[in-house]
């Protein structure tokens, strides 16, 4: 009679630990689904206006070169950006059009021209970014634009 009661108690045992583990499992998925269903219900950060800074890069002909550059967002639809490039190239002033977007968080964004792009991450009022030309020539560097 004994031996009935151990195999009971045992049994018992393992059932409430596996209901525990599985209210636990629950409990967990249902905290993540609660997190994903955030982002989405946030709204944009808004990116329109003046962002500056300075940069060098590196130009084939082996000089290191250095240049002003303003990011002009002119107009944004939720996360759907459009704007200028202006920088300065051996005294030439200069200005491209951009199209791009950000992620939905707000913390990182993608910006195209013709030739080159420019990818990176928003924090507060400051962009850090990435721009790569793959048009003649090449060119690479990263900048730090913050808002005026």
């Amino acid at each position: 009679m004994l031996a009935d009661f151990t195999h009971e108690s045992r049994h018992t045992l393992h059932m409430h630990r596996r209901i525990s583990l599985g209210l636990v499992t629950v409990a967990l998925l249902a905290g993540t689904l609660a997190g994903c269903g955030g982002q989405e219900s946030s709204a944009p950060i808004d990116l329109k206006g003046i962002w500056s800074g300075t940069y060098r890069f590196p130009s084939v002909s082996n000089a290191i070169e250095e240049s002003p550059l303003t990011i002009e967002i002119t107009r944004q639809e939720g996360p759907l950006l459009w704007g200028i490039e202006r920088w300065t190239n051996k005294g030439e002033k200069l200005e491209a059009a951009m199209v791009g977007s950000f992620s939905p968080d707000g913390s990182q964004i993608s910006l195209a021209e013709v030739g080159g792009s420019f990818n990176g991450f928003v924090q507060d009022n400051s962009m850090s970014l990435q721009f790569i030309r793959t048009e003649d020539p090449p060119t690479a560097f990263y900048v730090t634009v913050v808002r005026q």
